[in-house]
């Protein structure tokens, strides 16, 4: 009896992976459901041997190739507006602050990267180093000209589309634990909104929180992976960088010794990109409690509770 094919095999394997990080989240079914044939057609057209799947984070995991003996790191994503924006901002870029494409198939969600090295997220570096190394990268990435990429979806601008996430994502039973974090990010967010100023926007990554930097051999020492190409002011792709360092917000043994680490983590971040400290503050705020309601919406409980709770842990003793 014949044995089975070694592609065969591969692919089985990459998408039983995908399937167990995934679960049944039926934002990604239909990806999953087609994963094994996109697969097959990709190695043969760009010459791919699969290799070692990378799970971590949401969505479906990374695949680590060999292009044409290379290496390198295969994306699939679901197609969509969304995905062409990422593929459209990374090409743009030609490697500078963000990782190089190799080959893109936007239209069926895939794209095929340089393969870089581990997270900063990984990395072991205290808050302030991060911050450092990732307000360097955007520096570089926000030299694309802005006109790659439209506003958010239906003409709203940002933070009008997370006041909006903040309204529909609460729950009844949110207020006991974090319903002074909630109004105030909703309250943050429609004054980011009304106090918009367009002529300021950049290219912004729109996500670039320490696991989407990975080490790279040159300077700066992180790339950017993953970016949502969408434009908004600065501030808002600073505010993310010091968004995610949840757990340091709620070891501090007070309030007021956790809003001092923060803020100096706001100002360090202001001051390497030239940006509004204060508008920094706003936006690390909202999107810290965004995250954790997409986290909980993503079925990520415990992580999700980390964002808010922070969160509360940084609400002003007198608004």
């Amino acid at each position: 009896m014949a044995g089975r094919d070694p592609l065969d095999e591969q692919v089985a394997r990459v998408v039983d992976t995908a399937r167990a990080a995934v679960g049944d989240h039926p934002a990604l079914a239909p990806v999953l459901d087609g994963l094994a044939d996109l697969l097959a057609d990709l190695v043969e057209r760009w010459s791919l041997t699969l290799g070692e799947v990378y799970s971590e984070g949401l969505g479906v995991p990374v695949v680590a190739v060999l292009a044409e003996g290379a290496p390198a790191v295969l994306k699939i994503e679901r197609p969509g507006p969304a995905f062409a924006a990422q593929v459209a901002t990374l090409e743009a870029a030609h490697g500078r602050g963000y990782a190089a494409v190799l080959a893109s198939d936007p239209g069926r969600g895939a794209v095929l990267l340089e393969r870089l090295g581990s997270s900063l997220a990984s990395s072991g570096l205290a808050p302030a180093a991060q911050v450092d190394h990732l307000t360097a990268a955007l520096r570089l990435a926000w030299e694309l000209p802005v006109a790659l990429a439209p506003e958010v979806a239906r003409g709203d601008d940002k933070a009008a589309q997370l006041a909006e996430i903040v309204r529909r994502f609460r729950q009844g039973d949110d207020d006991d634990r974090w319903g002074a974090a909630l109004d105030r990010a909703h309250e943050l967010a429609r004054h980011l909104s009304a106090s918009r100023d367009p002529g300021r926007d950049v290219l912004c990554h729109g996500d670039p929180h320490p696991g989407n930097a990975l080490q790279a051999k040159g300077i700066p020492r992180y790339k950017l992976v993953d970016p949502d190409g969408f434009r908004c002011e600065p501030e808002y792709d600073v505010g993310v960088t010091v968004r995610d360092f949840s757990r340091a917000v709620l070891a501090c043994r007070d309030h007021a010794t956790a809003v001092a680490r923060h803020d100096a983590l706001c100002v360090r971040a202001a001051d390497a990109t030239g940006t509004d400290v204060d508008r920094v503050r706003q936006w690390a705020f909202v999107e810290r409690v965004t995250t954790g309601l997409y986290l909980r919406w993503f079925h990520d409980e415990e992580t999700a509770e980390t964002f808010l709770d922070s969160a509360t842990v940084l609400v002003p003793d007198s608004l």
